[in-house]
Order: C-alpha cells, then sequence, then structure tokens
C-alpha cells in the first residue's frame, strides 16, 4: 500500500506510532473472523462528550444495539487520552497493521478524499453501494436522492465521482442555529416590539443607551467582519451576505458587494453613537456574557446551546425578571425577506471509510449502511424506545422525544449535562450517519426560549439555502494558491474594515481597501472558488 500522505514532522511518526494509540483490547477477530464479516476493527476518535463516561464506544447503548442487530462486533481503536486526532491519524497509518474502518475527516487529508483514495489509503465505494448499501445508495442514487435533486450525493463524492465512505447527512429543514438576541423584559419594560429593520434596532440600541447600558450590543469579531461565512448579523439588513456565496451560479465575495460598504457604514455609525461594544476584536465568549449579566449590553449574537442556553438561566439566577429572546434576521424594511444565514453542508467530509486491509468489504459496507435505515437511524439518534426515548403526538404528527432518564434525570448516572447524557447512549449528531433530525434539536434544547430561537433564526432559510456554497474541493496546488492569498491578503482587509468600524479610518477608505485586496490575490481566489463550484455542479 502507498502511504504518502503529505503532512509534517514525519520525524516523530514512528514515535507516535509506538506511543499514541490505545486499543481497547486487542482484537478478537481472526482473519477467518475479518472475512466472514462478523468482526471489524474501527479506529475513530471518541466524541469528546462520550469520554467523559465511557471508555470505548463498547460501552455505548447505540453500538450495544448495533451489535445485537448485525451480529457485528467492532474492536474500537481510539488515540488515547491527551493525544489529539491528527497526530493519532498519522501514527496510525504509519503502524503495521491497519484496522479494516476509519473514521475522519478526509478533507483534512492532504489534496483531500480523492488523495486518500489515490494513495490507497482507502477504497472506492463505488461497486459496493447498490448491492450492500440500499439506505446509503437511496439517499445518493435512489427515489430520496431524486427528490433532494442529488444534494447528498454531490457532497459526499470525490470531483471525479467517487464515494469514498459513508459521510454525516444532514436531512435537517432547520439550518442555523445562532443568530441575534436580545432582552425581552427590557423590551417588554420599554414598550417595544422585537426589531426586525436597521430603524427599529437604531430604535432600541438609542433607548438603552439613555437607560444606562453603555454597549448595548456585543459580540465576537465573527459576527461582524467578513471572514466567517458561518456567521451572520445585521449584514442581511442590505441584502448582503458573508464570506463567499452564491448569486445564482456566479461566486461573490461579500465585501465586495455594494450592500457590504452599506452594512460597514451602518456599524460605523453605531460605534459612534456608543451603541456597539468596541471590545469586539478581542472579545471572547466570557466577555459577551459578563456584558450581558452586567447590564453593560441588551443584545447580543451567539448560538441557541452555548449562549442562550448557558446565558438565559445563569442571568436569572441574578435577575429572576432576565429574559432573553431570539430575533429574526434584519431585513432591508418592514415585511421584507433576509436572504441570507449559515446553512448546514448537505454531507460533510467526516466519514466511516474501509481501508484495504479490510478482510471483507462487502459484508463492511452492509455493517455501515444499518445506520442510514430506520431501525439504525433510531438507536444512533434516540437510543432504545421506552427507555431513552417515547413517541408522542405533536402537532398531529408522530415525533421522538427523550425521556426524563436523558434529558433530566442525568445526574443519577454520574453525568454533569444534556450533552454527556446524550453521547453517553448515543452519537445523535456530527457523526456519520443521520444528521440534524429536528426531534434530537427539539429535546436537545431544554428551554422554551432555546426552542422559539432555533424556530425564529430559520425562518428564511429556504431563501438563504439558493445563496449558500456546498463544501468544496481544491487541487493541491489551489489549496495553496489559497493559503498564500490569505497570509498576503486576509488580515489587511480585516484590519481595514475593522478600523472603519471602529472610526479610525473614514469609510472612503473603503474603495482603496477593496481595490488593495483585488489586487493582493482576492480576484484569484474568487476564480479558484467558482472553477470549483463549475466542478461541483458537473458532477450532477
Amino acid at each position: 500500500m502507498k502511504k504518502t500522505l503529505r503532512l509534517t514532522a514525519l520525524s516523530v511518526i514512528v514515535i507516535l506510532a509506538l506511543g499514541l494509540l490505545s486499543g481497547c483490547g486487542e482484537s478478537s477477530g481472526s482473519q477467518q473472523a475479518q472475512t466472514d464479516g462478523k468482526n471489524f476493527s474501527f479506529w475513530c476518535v471518541m466524541d469528546g462528550f462520550s469520554q467523559a463516561s465511557l471508555k470505548n464506544y463498547n460501552e455505548m447503548l447505540f453500538y450495544q444495539k448495533l451489535e445485537e442487530a448485525t451480529g457485528v462486533h467492532i474492536d474500537f481503536i481510539h488515540p488515547i487520552e491527551g493525544s489529539t486526532g491528527n497526530e493519532a491519524f498519522i501514527a496510525m497509518l504509519t503502524s503495521e497493521k491497519m484496522p479494516d474502518l476509519i473514521e475522519y475527516n478526509w478533507s483534512e487529508y492532504s489534496g483531500g478524499p480523492t488523495q486518500a483514495l489515490d494513495d490507497d489509503v482507502i477504497i472506492s465505494l463505488n461497486d459496493y453501494l447498490e448491492d450492500h448499501a440500499p439506505n446509503y445508495y437511496d439517499y445518493m442514487e435512489g427515489e430520496k436522492a431524486k427528490a433532494h435533486d442529488y444534494t447528498w450525493k454531490l457532497q459526499a463524492t470525490t470531483e471525479d465521482g467517487r464515494y469514498y465512505g459513508f459521510n454525516v447527512l444532514d436531512i435537517g429543514t432547520k439550518q442555523c442555529a445562532n443568530g441575534i438576541f436580545v432582552r425581552a423584559d427590557l423590551l417588554k419594560k420599554w414598550g417595544m416590539e422585537i426589531p426586525e429593520t436597521i430603524d427599529e434596532w437604531s430604535a432600541v440600541f438609542a433607548k438603552a443607551k439613555a437607560e444606562g447600558f453603555s454597549k448595548p450590543f456585543t459580540c465576537v469579531l465573527a459576527y461582524l467582519n467578513f471572514t466567517a461565512d458561518t456567521h451572520q448579523s445585521f449584514n442581511t439588513a442590505f441584502d448582503v451576505g458573508m464570506g463567499f456565496y452564491l448569486e445564482g451560479d456566479k461566486v461573490v465575495y461579500a465585501p465586495f458587494q455594494p450592500g457590504y460598504k452599506e452594512y460597514v457604514a451602518q456599524m460605523a455609525e453605531w460605534t459612534k453613537l456608543g451603541y456597539i461594544d468596541t471590545g469586539f476584536v478581542t472579545n471572547d465568549g466570557a466577555k459577551v456574557e459578563s456584558n450581558l449579566y452586567n447590564d453593560v449590553s441588551i443584545a447580543a449574537c451567539g448560538f441557541v446551546g452555548s449562549a442562550i442556553g448557558k446565558i438565559l438561566p445563569a442571568g436569572q439566577g441574578k435577575n429572576p425578571e432576565f429574559d432573553l429572546v431570539g430575533c429574526p434576521y434584519p431585513v432591508p424594511e418592514k415585511g421584507g425577506i433576509a436572504q441570507f444565514q449559515h446553512i448546514n453542508p448537505s454531507a460533510t467530509e467526516l466519514a466511516i471509510s474501509i481501508t484495504p486491509q479490510c478482510g471483507n468489504y462487502e459484508k463492511a459496507v452492509e455493517w455501515c449502511d444499518f445506520i442510514y435505515g430506520k431501525e439504525g437511524m433510531e438507536y444512533q439518534l434516540f437510543g432504545v424506545e421506552g427507555d431513552t426515548y417515547t413517541m408522542v403526538e405533536r402537532d398531529g404528527e408522530m415525533h421522538y422525544q427523550y425521556t426524563d432518564k436523558v434529558v433530566k434525570n442525568y445526574e443519577a448516572e454520574g453525568l454533569s449535562s444534556i450533552s454527556e447524557s446524550l453521547y453517553h447512549y448515543m452519537l445523535p449528531t456530527n457523526h456519520p450517519g443521520i444528521n440534524q433530525h429536528p426531534d434530537y434539536f427539539y429535546g436537545y434544547y431544554e428551554l422554551d426560549r432555546q426552542k422559539e430561537a432555533f424556530r425564529t433564526w430559520n425562518i428564511y432559510s429556504k431563501y438563504a439555502i439558493k445563496h449558500a456554497l456546498p463544501r468544496l474541493s481544491y487541487s493541491t496546488e489551489e489549496s495553496r494558491e489559497i493559503t498564500d492569498i490569505k497570509e498576503i491578503a486576509e488580515a489587511e482587509l480585516e484590519v481595514a474594515i475593522c478600523d472603519i468600524i471602529l472610526g479610525k479610518k473614514s469609510i472612503n477608505t473603503y474603495d482603496d481597501a477593496i481595490k488593495a485586496a483585488k489586487a493582493n490575490g482576492y480576484d484569484r481566489w474568487i476564480e479558484i472558488v467558482q472553477g470549483s463550484y463549475d466542478r461541483f455542479c458537473a458532477k450532477k
């Protein structure tokens, strides 16, 4: 097998190979056992939440039920505590004995999944899916695929059309779990509605300032600047997104669009008026939380879980009236539509892949496929009916609902949070299988305000999805070009925009900053992204 993984620090590989991998017991499967498909070795990094209570995945309810249903035993190989996933991955690839299965984010492999296939690190599944993976094949090539315009297939194959593993497949209609939120108790006290337009937000901030809130809006850098297309805030009121996105079939870059200059000018005006926390360049989450707890700020941006789920109960501990509500993404005018928000990829490059050393490709494919069917999906996302979930009727439909054992009484199992509890029993999200099931979200979010925010931040998702770029892949040379451009131009442009927002420079310097960014390689960067997107579309 060719092991030409392009990673640095190769001098430590031997040490890593000797010390960083720890199997959960020696494999009990002989070559014959591997050949008849009853035993496979599986290298994967344990979920961080699972590690709080489990030593390996064989202790997890999901994998125990999976073994009962399939008759296949898995010998898990996890990196030892304290080693990073990439270090252990290098060590695994250079070890004498490769596992049968690997779970890895193949975008982290130099050259991506295409190169991993070409290096014979993993095998192509094209000859096996139709006959041995009916559930997964349905999402890729069957009726489910047709109904969704082959969305999953396009993001779960290489540019030359090869299937490299069993990916994380997003089936969710709710795409976004982050946005703007505001003190609902104060709006009620002041007789004001939840703001939707820039004028309404200006009125709320002016009132907050008059009431003694020195920095009405607080956030971290990612929510105000152009570099993170996963975060959107007040830019949506100017019909412009963040980062790279689509206008039809054309790739555009937010700061080069007219609406972005208008957005930056508005942020600069709010900063001048004292509405924006000027510490956004260096703020971390703790600082944002502190500003809200201590009546410095009334609004911020963040996630349903780590922001609202954390800040709301803590704030109520200090002030029983403290309340937060998620706000719709700002619109250009009352009754309008916000065209942008974060959109999850339909499939991620985190996948369970099969190595050439596997003794029985067909049986390995069948085992992986099980979690994409109804029974396997239930085990992975919800566990066992009557134990970790029940079925309840809501809005005329039946839904999965986690039991109190999972979401309320988890401390009895020595667990400290709902997250630890969920990942003690199963792997409900961000792992190969079905992702973003709506019943998972409504079970995971404890507070009504979290559920409300989740719905609110997704009211425009059907419009935003038209602008969202899929997960794209690049050649090694293209990746190098992008890295070079980022090193030369990205920080310079970010500083220029931040300086305008902070009032250090005039909005009149904006056009010169954009001109410099284009000259320093941004036009080429757009060209590279466009080329990758065109290749992506050609796979249909």
